[in-house]
C-alpha cells in the first residue's frame, strides 16, 4: 500500500512541475500604494511587484483572465494573437494563445489621448505601465502571476487600473517529469505484482 502512495504522489507532483514555465527577467522592485477597487475584491491587497517582462521558458498555452478594474480611463490587455480583454469582459472571463519558447506577446493600453500602449519587454515610463504581482490562487483559478496595469492618469500609481492573473501551462515535458512519471507507474506495477504471486511454503 505504501509503494501505491508513493507512486501516486509521485504522479501528482509531475502533474505540478509543469504548471508553470514563464520566468520574469530584467526585474526590478517597485511599491506602491492604493491597490483597491474592484480588483482588491478578488486578489486581495497588493503594496509590491517588479517591472520586468515575461518569458516563455518552453513552447505552450499562455493564459490571461481578467480580474477588475478601478481606472478612470478605458484599458484593455490583449495578446499577440489579437484577442483581448476589456473592462466590458465579465470578471473570470479568459483569453489564450499558444506561445513559443521566448518573450510573451502580450499589451496593456488605455484611451487617454490618442491612446498609450505599454508593452511586454520594452521599458516603461515611470509609474506608468504594469506591474508583474506575485501569483496566487482565487475563485477565478490558478496563476503564475497577477499583471497591474497603471494607466497613464497622473492622479495615482496603485496598478490596479485593469488586472489579469497570467499563467504558462508548458507544452513540452521536461526530462526529469518523465523519470518520475516512470517511477511512479514502476512501483504501482511493482506493488501489483507482488500481490500476485502465489506465496512458497
Amino acid at each position: 500500500m505504501k509503494h501505491i502512495m508513493l507512486g501516486i504522489f509521485l504522479i501528482v507532483v509531475l502533474s505540478e512541475t509543469q504548471a508553470s514555465a514563464i520566468e520574469i527577467k530584467n526585474a526590478s522592485v517597485v511599491n506602491f500604494s492604493g491597490y483597491n477597487g474592484q480588483p482588491r475584491g478578488v486578489t486581495g491587497a497588493h503594496s509590491t511587484g517588479v517591472w520586468g517582462s515575461l518569458h516563455a521558458n518552453s513552447s505552450g498555452k499562455f493564459s490571461a483572465t481578467y480580474l477588475g478594474n478601478e481606472s478612470g480611463y478605458v484599458d484593455s490587455f490583449s495578446l499577440g494573437s489579437g484577442d483581448s480583454l476589456q473592462e466590458s469582459n465579465k470578471v473570470g472571463d479568459t483569453i489564450s494563445m499558444k506561445v513559443d519558447a521566448g518573450l510573451v506577446d502580450f499589451s496593456f493600453s488605455d484611451n487617454a489621448g490618442g491612446g498609450h500602449t505599454f508593452v511586454n519587454g520594452r521599458s516603461q515610463e515611470p509609474v506608468f505601465g504594469f506591474a508583474i504581482l506575485n501569483g496566487q490562487t482565487n475563485k477565478y483559478g490558478a496563476f503564475d502571476f497577477l499583471l497591474g496595469f497603471n494607466d497613464s492618469y497622473r492622479g495615482d500609481g496603485d496598478y490596479d487600473d485593469f488586472v489579469v492573473g497570467v499563467n504558462l501551462i508548458s507544452a513540452v515535458p521536461e526530462p526529469e517529469t518523465y523519470a518520475m512519471l516512470l517511477i511512479g507507474l514502476g512501483l504501482i506495477c511493482f506493488t501489483a505484482r507482488r500481490r500476485k504471486l502465489p506465496l512458497k511454503n
